[in-house]
């Protein structure tokens, strides 16, 4: 049940009894945490596993419902199978408003993953009806695949944020079209998210590089949205007060203009604390921050806890707060400049943390990850700020937010190229799971036992 599988109970009840005996009150704040994420999650699966669809899911019965879409469709990819290619189809997350089962009308609020062979690119909040055969699927987060078989109906579009959002997206989309070539492609993808001008190909370069964080919007393009407009504020309001509260409603808007993933959303809370800890003239960690977001997160939807990208982002952030310090020391003697070696402190604390993640979830190991992500990081800052006002401004004026995307080319242009070449390096397979998480953190080890070894060495 949730957390409580053989596996966890393995990894958690001995370091339970280790911390009880070195440090009591954090070992039962660990038990609490355990036990409430498992019941918690044993709930939401109780729930969705006795939902008033399980008994029909795989039988073939024909249902209607009416539902809204909660995330963006998305259009795959054509398969190959024996002797004929499989047609794209489009899949999307939607909430059962209504649901209709051998003439029975039934009131609902059941989470179904959508899947349709039609092109049915509708916004978020979009209600709509349709006819379709319920199967049961290996996503835990729903409680079963709704198959559309005939047409679908729209009732009514998304409400006026979700229109608004929507029609920024598509104009910058049009913009980034104009820019062309796969750096027009990256810009809307890293800016908002909007990942649609994004191939196969290139994506595939991307995470074979390491970098395919930067195919959408993370964490840290929202620390850097947050730490410009403090930055620009300065300049207008003397007050630190104002200037918290404005970058606090424009990183609201901003939520909705990218779309609420785990990353963006574990960014808003964390961010969230710190201004208003701030605004209170309250001194804040940023790990207890940290921690903040992941339990009201967690509390809120627990199957965020299985995501692999939340789970990415989290220890992204983590390592940043716990090391990114500790490692700009050590680099400035090699780097001879404290900004620099500041720079790539970030970008080196939150890949070595990420590692034994990355290896459990994919299995594969980019030896250029490190590397890559070196020379682009210096990149992401400015295409991320102007890009951003070039999508503000795209609904106004078309011709100036081109203008605006297309001083971003160059530095898109070197994202492209890093990763391109980058991805034509072989990389190391190794097993998925606990297993490839072990074996990286066992790396990891060895390498700072070497470093610690060179250290000790030197005095």
């Amino acid at each position: 049940m949730g957390l409580l599988d053989r596996v966890w109970l393995l990894l958690a009840i001995p370091l339970c009894i280790w911390l009880l005996g070195w440090q009591r009150q954090g070992a039962f704040v660990l038990i609490v945490a355990l036990l409430a994420g498992a019941g918690l999650m044993g709930l939401h699966q109780r729930a969705l596993s006795t939902s008033i669809v399980a008994p029909i899911l795989d039988k073939k019965i024909s249902v209607q419902i009416t539902a809204s879409l909660t995330s963006d469709p998305k259009l795959g990819q054509p398969k190959q199978m024996v002797g004929y290619v499989k047609p794209a189809t489009t899949t999307a997350l939607i909430s059962v408003i209504e649901i209709k089962i051998k003439r029975v009308l039934y009131t609902t609020h059941i989470p179904l993953r959508l899947t349709t062979s039609l092109h049915f690119m509708a916004l978020p909040g979009t209600v709509f009806s349709c006819t379709g055969i319920l199967y049961s699927t290996a996503e835990k987060r729903v409680a079963g695949l709704f198959a559309e078989r005939g047409q679908i109906s729209v009732i009514h579009g998304a409400g006026a944020i979700g229109r608004i959002t929507g029609a920024i997206r598509n104009d910058f989309r049009l913009v980034s079209t104009r820019v062309g070539g796969a750096s027009g492609a990256l810009i809307p993808g890293l800016v908002l998210g909007d990942t649609t001008l994004e191939t196969h190909e290139f994506t595939n370069d991307m995470l074979l590089a390491g970098l395919t964080h930067l195919t959408a919007v993370s964490g840290e393009n929202f620390a850097i949205i947050a730490a410009f407009l403090i930055w620009i504020l300065q300049w207008i309001m003397p007050t630190l007060r104002p200037r918290l509260i404005i970058t606090a409603i424009v990183l609201v808007g901003f939520i909705f203009l990218v779309r609420p993933s785990p990353s963006v959303l574990r960014a808003t809370v964390m961010v969230s604390v710190l201004l208003i800890s701030r605004s209170r003239g309250v001194r804040s960690s940023a790990i207890a921050a940290l921690g903040l977001a992941i339990a009201v997160l967690i509390l809120i939807d627990p199957f965020e806890a299985t995501d692999p990208g939340f789970a990415l982002s989290v220890a992204a952030t983590a390592g940043i707060v716990l090391f990114s310090d500790p490692i700009a020391r050590w680099l400035v003697p090699i780097v001879r400049r404290e900004n620099l070696a500041q720079l790539l402190s970030i970008s080196i604390a939150a890949n070595l943390i990420c590692t034994p993640l990355t290896i459990a979830i994919s299995g594969q190991f980019s030896f250029m990850s490190l590397p890559s992500n070196f020379f682009v990081e210096p990149f992401v800052a400015p295409i991320t700020v102007v890009g951003l006002i070039a999508a503000l401004v795209a609904p106004f004026s078309g011709q100036l937010a081109y203008i605006l995307a297309l001083t971003q080319k160059p530095f898109a242009a070197v994202i492209v190229w890093v990763a391109t070449t980058c991805a034509k390096v072989p990389v190391l397979h190794l097993t998925k799971g606990f297993l490839g998480a072990g074996i990286g953190v066992m790396v990891l080890t060895c390498g700072w036992i070497a470093l610690r070894w060179r250290s000790w060495g030197s005095h």
